[in-house]
């Protein structure tokens, strides 16, 4: 009898943002274990979703072959062909598309980092002339990079493994590692217990918050009054580190007079944090130094309050002097990597001309998250970084215009879409305005594992190889020690007809004669790597064998060429945003909705509504099909007070609905002591495969999915960055009498 071949592949889980290192063990071309990497970055961790990366890899309802739509859209009939020509028929049309309608008529819709090959769709938009590119980091991490640049010249990042032992103090903002970034929490604990202040802002006691020195308990969406009188209290104590603020800083007077406008008593009775929590808050961070601020997604989806909460946390790192310092605030890959080709150096933005770039819609609003504010941001960069600024994550089309692209064709038509690794319909506001532009597309295409609630009302569907199908290296911060490059091996061969992304934005790049320009088409993404690395003298298999390229960090990097800043400084008072029309000093807004703005809303809805907190088990709307995975959590949950359980007569574990002006969907009830009385928290991204693909139906999609609950009007949305509101809505409960 012959012995099974068994080899060993070291790989990166992409299932979120952490990039944990995992051995999956391959006999006879088949994964049939895996387990974390003990020798990696992530020091053998692998959270639920990682460990079921073989049943994700072989499941019976992955997407193998071509779907090509055959009845209407949402019927659920299809007709298989073969993947090359799908791609045939789809360059047909872009050909025909462009002529007629220019090539701003396509937009390409992203979720937020699923397969790390934007930067290879940017090139591509790029050549063929196209502006338009959506992506849900409107509201989850792109606006926090685009502000970051236009305060200091880089964004602060610490997420994984990046939390220094020199660090101490830890404000966790509107973050909850312990569920979204287990290895992060493990790494806030660690750093606690050697003497590290730990700060949590958030509704909810949440595991993080649990294990606070001091919690915050916001009422939500209206972190940056907060944030201004944390300010406030550092100024007015003269807290601030007075030799960094006065070589490299610029704004601290008109600063000074701003805050002025927020004193701790204002602040507490906006934010119902009592003031004394807020002064200590304050000193707290300004005397434990070297500190760090972690990124929290839920500052990004607080609607008008966005940027200027992230203005707030950047200034706050100023003053403390906390950047790039040992045990401070992290300050880019590309200063530790300079000779390394870096992605935004291949995305042949210089292609794409002015007269294109100003076609990119919601462009001439939301200006900071977009080519007007990349354009004042890229000369800075490029002079201190010796790199081409990137165009991904900082240029993004606005959905709301998007859509009305679609329906209206204002400012111009908008006729195909291609959805890759996005569920647009669970990941996008007002779900009923997002259906109605994507049934009204002449060409839809999906790029995906799963037949999605979006997949099912495609023109084409593409099957999509995962992370243990192809190769990647991906550059992360790794904290205290600099940064890295981490190479993640193919485990086993795509199966059936499933290709990567580069594969198909090759195959379309090929056959419209985009090869003849500047991005490198015909060579294979390993090769690709290998074009990256060759200024270092390595290849991809080398960084593949020793596991990962170390590319020790370099402290105050900004004494040598200064900050990447109009200014070269830290721009406390920021000139980018003045330039663009928007205030250039944080300020606090009442939310889009609240009894103070809308008391008319709050009589009928009286509660506030925040969604979208993290789930272990699920990464968005993914993993709702793996059955280890969805038996650890089977429904959609919804936290409310017991007073308003009580009232309402609802009780623990009762389907319920939540409605807002623009619908309702039903969750299953948690009564948390915890929350203020009168504060709702959802679960997001629900739908559910196990139901009935055609429509109505579409799995699910209505049954429980908050953006069914989401506003996406223009005022409501972030003015600078355009993303919209997730939380701090008005809503109302009550119980479902028969489900």
């Amino acid at each position: 009898m012959n012995e099974k071949k068994t080899t060993v592949k070291k790989a990166l889980c992409y299932f979120c943002h952490a990039r944990c290192g995992a051995m999956i063990t391959v006999e006879d071309g088949k994964a049939v274990r895996i387990e974390g990497n003990k020798d990696g970055l992530s020091r053998g961790f692998l959270c639920p979703k990682g460990r079921a990366a073989i049943e994700h890899l072989y499941h019976p309802e992955r997407l193998n072959y071509v779907h090509k739509r055959v009845g209407e859209r949402g019927e659920n009939k299809w007709q298989q062909i073969p993947y090359d020509q799908a791609l045939d028929e789809i360059a047909e049309y872009l050909r025909k598309m462009k002529q007629e309608y220019g090539a701003e008529a396509m937009v390409t819709s992203h979720g937020t980092f699923r397969t790390n090959r934007e930067w290879i769709e940017f090139a591509w938009l790029h050549l063929f002339g196209c502006p338009n590119f959506l992506n849900d980091g409107i509201i989850c991490y792109c606006n926090t990079q685009s502000i970051g640049y236009a305060s200091q010249g880089w964004f602060c990042l610490f997420a994984g493994s990046c939390i220094p032992g020199e660090t101490k103090c830890i404000i966790q903002w509107g973050h909850n590692p312990a569920m979204s970034y287990p290895m992060e929490m493990a790494n806030t604990l660690r750093a606690q217990s050697k003497g590290a202040k730990l700060i949590v802002v958030d509704p909810r006691l949440s595991d993080t918050a649990s294990r606070a020195d001091l919690w915050l308990q916001i009422r939500p969406a209206t972190d940056a009054a907060l944030g201004l009188g944390m300010i406030n209290v550092i100024i007015n104590e003269q807290l601030y580190n007075k030799g960094f603020v006065d070589q490299w800083t610029v704004g601290f007077d008109q600063l000074k007079e701003r805050v002025q406008e927020y004193p701790p008593e204002k602040v507490a009775e906006i934010t119902r944090i009592p003031k004394e929590k807020i002064i200590e808050a304050a000193r707290i961070y300004a005397t434990n130094t070297p500190g760090i601020i972690a990124w929290g997604v839920a500052l990004d989806q607080i609607g008008r309050n966005s940027t200027q909460t992230l203005r707030c946390q950047n200034i706050l790192r100023g003053l403390a002097g906390n950047l790039d310092v040992r045990g401070g605030e992290y300050m880019g890959f590309t200063g530790d990597m300079r000779s390394v080709i870096q992605k935004g150096d291949l995305e042949c933005t210089e292609y794409l001309s002015p007269e294109q770039r100003r076609k990119q819609l919601g462009a001439g609003r939301f200006k900071l998250q977009a080519f007007p504010g990349w354009e004042l941001m890229a000369g800075p960069y490029e002079r201190v970084w010796g790199h081409k600024f990137p165009a991904y994550p900082l240029t993004h089309a606005n959905p709301m215009y998007v859509w009305d692209a679609i329906l209206h064709e204002k400012p111009y038509p908008v006729k195909a879409l291609f959805c890759i690794a996005n569920n647009a319909l669970l990941s996008r506001a007002n779900t009923k305005r997002v259906y109605k532009a994507l049934k009204a597309l002449d060409l839809l295409v999906v790029v995906d594992y799963w037949m999605t609630p979006t997949a099912l009302l495609a023109d084409y569907v593409m099957p999509a190889a995962d992370w243990m199908e192809r190769y990647d290296l991906d550059d992360m911060c790794g904290g205290a020690i600099g940064s890295v490059l981490l190479p993640s091996d193919r485990c086993v061969e795509p199966l059936f007809d499933r290709h990567t992304d580069y594969e198909f934005w090759q195959g379309l790049a090929l056959r419209l004669g985009l090869d003849d320009k500047a991005f490198p088409w015909k060579m294979s993404f390993e090769e690709i790597c290998n074009y990256r690395l060759k200024p270092i003298g390595i290849t991809f298999r080398d960084v593949l064998d020793k596991g990962y390229i170390l590319f020790p960090r370099e402290y105050k990097k900004y004494e040598k060429a200064g900050f990447a800043t109009p200014s070269g400084k830290v721009e406390l008072y920021s000139s980018v945003m003045e330039t663009l029309g928007y205030d250039p000093l944080p300020h606090y807004e009442e939310p889009a909705e609240s009894h103070i703005r809308t008391p008319e809303v709050a009589k009928e809805y009286p509660l506030i509504l925040t969604t979208s907190p993290r789930i272990l088990e699920f990464y968005h709307s993914e993993q709702r099909q793996i059955r280890s995975l969805r038996s650890r959590h089977p429904d959609p949950l919804v936290q409310i007070h017991p007073t308003v359980g009580e009232k309402e007569g609802i009780e623990e574990g009762d389907w319920i609905y939540i409605e807002t002006q623009r619908g309702r969907i039903r969750m299953r009830a948690q009564l948390n002591p915890t929350l203020m009385e009168d504060v709702v928290v959802t679960e997001h991204s629900w739908w559910f495969p196990e139901e009935p693909a055609e429509e109505p139906f579409l799995h699910g999609l209505w049954i429980s999915n908050p953006n069914v609950l989401t506003v996406d009007d223009l005022d409501d949305c972030d003015q600078a960055c355009g993303g919209w509101t997730n939380r701090g809505l008005l809503c109302k409960v009550y119980k479902v009498e028969k489900y």
